[in-house]
C-alpha cells in the first residue's frame, strides 16, 4: 500500500466491515424468529418480505452504482449505511407485515448505495493492489465481529424481546454512518470530467461504458448469469431456513431458548468461516481468474449437496449440520466472488459493474423467491428446499464453461475496448 492515506483507508474499511457484520448478525439472529413468532408471518409472507427487499435493490442498484462512479463513493457508502439503519428501526418497531415491508424497502435502498461503492472505494484508495486479499481480510474480520453480534443478540432478546436486537442493529448502523462521515477518506478518486455535461448525462455515459465493458468481457456475462441463478435459489433458503429447522424437535438438554439455539448455530458457522477465510487468504491467488473460478465451482458443489441434506434432514442435528455447511461455504465464497468480478475492471466503471452484479442477484431473487414461497406454503419447506438445490445447479455449468475457456474470456481486444 504505497498510496498516501492507503493505510487509513484500509483501517476504515476493516472497521466498517466489522461494524456492519456485528450489526447484521445481531439483527438476523433474531429476525427470522421475530417474523415467525411475533409478527406471525406464513411461508409465503416470509419470502415476500425478502422479495420486497430485492425489488427495492433491483430498482435502485444500478442508478446508485452509477452515482458512486459519477459523484462520490464515500458519499454513497455513508448515505447507504444510514438508510439501512433507518430501515432496520422501522422493521423492528412494529410487528406488522406492512411495516416490515416498508423497512425492507428502506434497507434495500440503503444496500444499493453501499454495494459496489464500498468495493470500488477501497480498491481505488489502496491503489488496486492486493484487493482480493483486502476483501478476504475484511470478510475474516467481519466473521469475528459477527460472532460478537450473535452473542449480543441473545441477552437483548431475552430481556427486551425479539425486536430488541433488530432495533439495536439499526442504531448501530446509524452510529457507523456518523463515524464514516468523520473519518472516511476519498483521496485517490475523482469523477471523470463532465466537460459541460449535466450530472444526469455524465451518469448515463458511465452506465453505457459499464455496459460495453460487460459486453466485451464474456467472463463478466458469466458472472452476472451465476449471480442470477444464485439469487433465484438463495431467497427462499434465506427466508425459510428458520421455519424449516423449527420442524424438528430441539434437544432437551441443555434447555436453551430458541434464539440461543440459533445463536449457537450461527456462532459455530462464523468461527469456522474465520478459519476457512484464513486458509483462503494464504493459499488462494485472488488475481487468477482460473483459480478463483475453480475454487468457486468446488464450493458450489458442496453448497448444493449441503442444501439437499438440509432439505432431507430427519433430525435437528442433521439439519443444523447441513445448515452450518451452507453458511460457511457462502460466507467464504463472497469475497472470492467480489475479487473475481473485480478482475479487468477499470476505475471509472468498477462500482457500476459491481452494482450490475448485485442487480442480477436481486432479479434472480425476485424471479425465484415468490414461486418457492408459494411451494413452501402449499407443500411444505422440504420440497421448497429441494427446489433450491435444483435451481442452483446451472451455476456448475457456467463455472465449468469459463474454466474451459482458460481465462481467455477476460481478454479485451483493443478494438472491442474502443467500441
Amino acid at each position: 500500500m504505497t498510496l498516501p492515506g492507503a493505510r487509513l483507508a484500509y483501517r476504515v474499511y476493516l472497521g466498517q466491515e466489522a461494524a456492519g457484520s456485528f450489526c447484521f448478525m445481531m439483527v438476523f439472529t433474531a429476525a427470522g424468529l421475530f417474523m415467525i413468532q411475533v409478527a406471525h408471518l406464513d411461508a409465503l409472507q416470509l419470502v415476500l418480505v425478502g422479495t420486497t427487499l430485492e425489488l427495492s435493490a433491483f430498482l435502485f442498484e444500478v442508478p446508485t452504482g452509477v452515482l458512486a462512479d459519477t459523484v462520490s463513493r464515500r458519499l454513497s457508502v455513508i448515505i447507504g449505511t444510514a438508510l439501512i439503519g433507518v430501515g432496520l428501526l422501522v422493521w423492528g418497531a412494529w410487528p406488522l407485515f406492512a411495516t416490515i415491508l416498508l423497512g425492507q424497502v428502506l434497507w434495500g435502498l440503503g444496500s444499493t448505495f453501499t454495494s459496489g461503492a464500498t468495493e470500488a472505494w477501497i480498491s481505488d484508495e489502496t491503489g488496486n493492489q492486493e484487493t482480493g486479499q483486502i476483501y478476504l481480510r475484511g470478510a475474516q474480520l467481519g466473521c469475528a465481529a459477527g460472532a460478537v453480534g450473535i452473542v449480543a443478540s441473545v441477552p437483548l432478546a431475552a430481556v427486551w424481546g425479539l425486536q430488541a436486537p433488530i432495533l439495536a442493529g439499526g442504531i448501530g448502523y446509524l452510529i457507523t454512518a456518523v463515524v464514516l462521515l468523520l473519518v472516511m477518506p476519498e483521496r485517490h478518486w475523482s469523477p471523470a470530467p463532465r466537460e459541460g455535461r449535466s450530472v444526469a448525462r455524465a451518469m448515463g455515459d458511465t452506465l453505457l461504458r459499464a455496459g460495453r465493458t460487460v459486453r466485451v468481457v464474456p467472463a463478466l456475462l458469466t458472472i452476472l448469469a451465476i449471480s442470477f441463478v444464485a439469487g433465484a435459489g438463495s431467497e427462499a433458503f434465506d427466508r425459510l431456513r428458520e421455519l424449516h429447522i423449527l420442524r424438528f424437535a430441539f434437544p432437551e438438554s441443555p434447555a436453551l431458548p430458541l434464539i440461543a439455539w440459533f445463536a449457537v448455530i450461527n456462532l459455530v458457522a462464523l468461527v469456522a468461516s474465520v478459519a476457512a477465510v484464513q486458509v483462503a487468504r494464504r493459499r488462494l491467488n485472488t488475481e487468477s481468474h482460473l483459480e478463483a473460478a475453480r475454487v468457486l465451482l468446488v464450493m458450489h458443489v458442496i453448497l448444493i449437496v449441503a442444501i439437499v441434506a438440509f432439505a432431507t434432514a430427519v433430525s435437528f442435528e442433521m439439519a443444523a449440520l447441513s445448515y452450518l455447511v451452507t453458511r460457511i461455504v457462502r460466507r467464504v465464497a463472497m469475497p472470492i466472488a467480489a475479487a473475481w468480478i473485480n478482475l479487468g475492471l477499470t476505475p471509472d466503471v468498477r462500482a457500476t459493474v459491481h452494482s450490475m452484479n448485485a442487480q442480477a442477484d436481486a432479479l434472480g431473487q425476485i424471479a425465484g423467491g415468490p414461486l418457492l414461497g408459494w411451494l413452501a406454503l402449499a407443500a411444505g419447506t422440504r420440497p421448497a428446499m429441494l427446489a433450491v438445490a435444483v435451481i442452483l445447479s446451472p451455476s456448475l455449468y457456467l463455472y465449468l464453461r469459463t474454466i474451459r475457456l482458460h481465462g481467455r474470456d477476460l481478454i479485451v481486444e483493443k478494438g472491442d475496448e474502443a467500441a
